[in-house]
This record gives structure tokens, sequence and C-alpha cells, in this order.
């Protein structure tokens, strides 16, 4: 009677580990995920905004890069805060590229990826990539920060929090082009809040 009770409490614990591992669809998740998200960012119908985007993996590092776009084109590209200018060969991404980033991911059947996604916009603010479980130094991570819009600049309603970032201001003149100065804001929202404001790094200027 005690083997045939412990047959079956092995058999039954093996049979629901099974069970566990059938109703666990990681690829189905995460291709849900992004479907979810890319439809808010396209119904969004954002045309004008810019954001900052630092790429880490095992490689030389990079500073990183504030992208510009107006009318859904790419206006500008640079990396700060040194304010150089990217090199035309490289391929600069869109937001939207970023979505094509993850599911090729997924099409390639990754080990692991992790994706957070801004609850406004829809677009993904953070970004893992491990493509192969037995491979090292191959993982990539994409960090999406400052992301702005025209609206924001509009609707900004900011607290009074003291986390310094230093920000481009053009200078008002009657001629062109403006000069431009470094300006500290006491806070990312506060910088984003003025139209003429460039987000240049964390910190005070």
């Amino acid at each position: 009677m005690k083997i045939f009770t412990l047959t079956f409490l092995l058999f039954f614990l093996v049979s629901c580990a099974e069970q566990k591992d059938i109703i666990i669809d990681y690829a189905s998740t995460e291709h849900k995920h992004l479907s979810e998200n890319k439809k808010l960012w396209e119904t969004t119908n954002l045309k004008n905004y810019s954001f900052v985007v630092q790429k880490s993996c095992f490689c030389p590092q990079e500073e990183k890069r504030q992208i510009s776009v107006k009318n859904t084109q790419l206006h500008e590209a640079k990396y700060i805060p040194s304010n150089t200018p990217l090199n035309a060969e490289i391929n600069v991404k869109k937001i939207e590229d970023y979505f094509t980033v993850i599911q090729d991911a997924l099409d390639k059947n990754a080990y692991k990826i992790t994706v957070t996604y801004d609850k406004t916009y829809g677009f993904p603010s953070d970004i893992a990539i491990d493509y192969d479980e037995q491979m090292a130094d191959e993982e990539v991570y994409y960090s999406l920060t400052h992301f702005v819009t025209v609206t924001d600049y509009k609707n900004a309603a900011c607290t009074k929090e003291y986390m310094p970032v230093c920000g481009k201001v053009t200078v008002s003149c009657d001629t062109r082009p403006c000069e431009t100065t470094e300006k500290e804001f006491s806070n990312n929202c506060m910088l984003n809040a003025n139209p003429n404001a460039i987000y240049l790094r964390d910190g005070e200027c």
C-alpha cells in the first residue's frame, strides 16, 4: 500500500511539473505584449519627438545617443554629452525600429527577452536580450530615456524634486544662427518644459 501511495504521489508531481511547462508559453506572451504596445504606439500617431538611447553590450562602450524626429523623419542624431553628430553610415533607429529589434529576437528564438514598455505611449523603454543560454558575452541591452513630445512641453506639470540635469538652451537673438549655452535644471521635467532646451546629461552643468 505504501509503495502504491508513493508511486501515485510521484506520478502526480511529475504530471504537475509537465503541465506547468506546457502552460507557460514564453514566446506567445512576449508576442502579445509586443503586439499590444506596438498598437498603442501607432495609435498615438506622434510625428515629432526626441529621446535618448544607450546601448550596452560586451563591446566598446559608446556615448548615449540623442535622436530627434520631425514629421516622422529623422531630424537630428548625435552623441551626448559631446554633441558629436553620428556618422551617416551608422544605422540610427527611431522608436518604431526598436519594435523590430524585439520581433527579430523573437523570430530567432532568443533564450530570454525582457522588455519594459512605456505605459503612456507604448514604446519599449528597456530591452534586454539574451540570444543563447549556452553562450557568454552576447547579451544586448537598450535603454530609451528622456522621451519628449511637443505635447509634453505644453502640458508639463513638474514636481519640485531636485535631480539636476544639464541642458543646452538656445539664446534668443535677432539673427541666425542663434548662440546656445548650457543651463542646469532642477529635474528632467523642468528641462522638458522648456521648448528651447535639449538634454545633454544627468547631473549639474
